[in-house]
């Protein structure tokens, strides 16, 4: 990707969201200042205010979830004036915590949290990805700012952008860190993609898998292992925080399992 403009313009625009992954590019310090140098950034509202027209962009930085129809107004008018949208953590790119409400019923939550619901918005909460064309996604709860960082002189560069398909075990153990799945927590690190340098793992968190899944993950046998220490409805829990629930066909494995579970029990009545 060449752009026209001798720095090239770059907005990094807030959804519905906490703005944990804008904080984290700020966390950068000087290093967002020597970024700066390079590029023209147009909108970022932590540093300025926001613009009264939006783009054109050569680069578009989106973090948060469409949870509104102003919401997804705004994200199709980013799209349509940048020439590249980059997804910024778990929210844009599935969902995040918004799409819980879709596990437990969002009408029925609904009226648990508003008592006259009458008027309020309540959409279902989709991946950006669904409802316009993403380029690239950087993943995280919040971002890894060195990443950010990374991909952003990459794409500047005009150099293909590839995140590496190592799991979070993969970093748990070169950081020397206690294996919680061993330990007989629910942890899904071997399915999950590094790049967060283990850092829930470091706390003695376990993975819930907010980087999303690695490429071709064997989630069914994963699941099938935990599930035999673990009830079924209590590791789907810690799969809906991130929606990992959503990656995989959720209905077709749990059928499958419960398949497995009667087999089972006519192998081996007792079980």
């Amino acid at each position: 990707m060449t752009f026209k403009h001798k720095k090239p313009k770059i907005a990094i625009v807030g959804l519905t969201c906490c703005e944990g992954c804008e904080f984290a590019v700020l966390d950068l310090g000087q290093k967002v200042l020597d970024l700066a140098r390079h590029i023209d950034f147009v909108e970022f509202r932590m540093i300025k205010e926001d613009p009264k027209v939006i783009g054109p962009y050569d680069i578009c930085f989106v973090e948060g979830s469409a949870v509104t129809k102003q919401n997804r107004k705004q994200l199709m008018e980013l799209r349509e004036k940048s020439k590249l949208m980059i997804v910024l953590g778990n929210c844009a790119d599935t969902g995040g915590i918004h799409q819980m409400k879709s596990f437990a019923g969002k009408d029925k939550l609904l009226k648990m949290v508003y008592k006259n619901p009458k008027g309020i918005e309540n959409s279902e909460i989709e991946p950006i990805s669904n409802l316009v064309k993403v380029d690239h996604t950087i993943p995280g709860c919040p971002i890894t700012a060195e990443e950010f960082l990374n991909i952003t002189y990459q794409l500047l560069s005009g150099l293909p952008v590839k995140l590496l398909q190592n799991p979070v075990c993969w970093e748990c153990q070169i950081n020397g860190y206690e294996c919680l799945l061993q330990k007989g927590d629910i942890c899904v690190g071997p399915i999950t993609l590094a790049g967060c340098d283990a850092v829930c793992l470091k706390g003695k968190q376990a993975c819930w898998g907010c980087r999303g899944l690695i490429e071709e993950p064997d989630v069914t046998k994963f699941v099938t292992m935990l599930w035999r220490n673990h009830p079924l409805p209590k590791i789907f829990e810690v799969l809906e925080v991130f929606g990992i629930k959503d990656n995989w066909q959720q209905e077709a494995l749990k059928e499958e399992l419960i398949e497995q579970k009667e087999k089972r029990k006519k192998t081996n009545p007792s079980t």
